[in-house]
């Protein structure tokens, strides 16, 4: 999620099938976001490794199945997701961490990297740009780095 910026009901809702990983380029296709219409996420090295590695123990599955599963072998739905990102985070010393916290660092971080406003909202599947601009509010670090660049 923090890779891709999807929302945690996208994440739930993905299929085998919309994930295509290679080893140059990969993506996933979200069709469940808001609204009715699907968006395709390309998606970087590190996580098409990450996903590699976890398809290769589903192979032979019926591509339709979902793509994360709980412990029992059942889908796993938004508020597991959300459990697990809480475990997670907790374990790695992360404070107020939640899956909106990593589509929104995902934002953030395209923002900071100099990423176009129009490519962030169409990663994020939003179509007002208003909606994206809210990953544009600088934070008191990035307001401190503004000022020492000056002297």
């Amino acid at each position: 999620m923090l890779n891709s910026g999807l929302r945690v009901s996208e994440v739930a809702a993905l299929t085998l099938e919309d994930v295509e990983v290679g080893e140059r380029k990969g993506a996933v296709t979200v069709r469940s976001g808001k609204g009715t219409k699907s968006r395709t996420v390309p998606l970087n090295a590190e996580t098409r490794r990450a996903l590699q590695k976890y398809l290769a123990q589903r192979e032979g599955e019926t591509k339709d199945w979902p793509l994360f599963l709980g412990q029992r072998g059942d889908p796993l739905g938004d508020n597991g997701i959300r459990y697990l990102v809480r475990k997670y985070a907790r374990l790695a010393g992360l404070e107020h961490c939640s899956p909106h916290t990593l589509r929104h660092t995902f934002a953030k971080r395209l923002v900071d990297a100099g990423v176009s406003l129009e490519k962030v909202a169409a990663l994020l599947g939003y179509e007002d740009l208003n909606t994206t601009r809210i990953y544009t509010v600088p934070s008191l670090d990035d307001l401190a780095g503004a000022v020492e660049r000056i002297g």
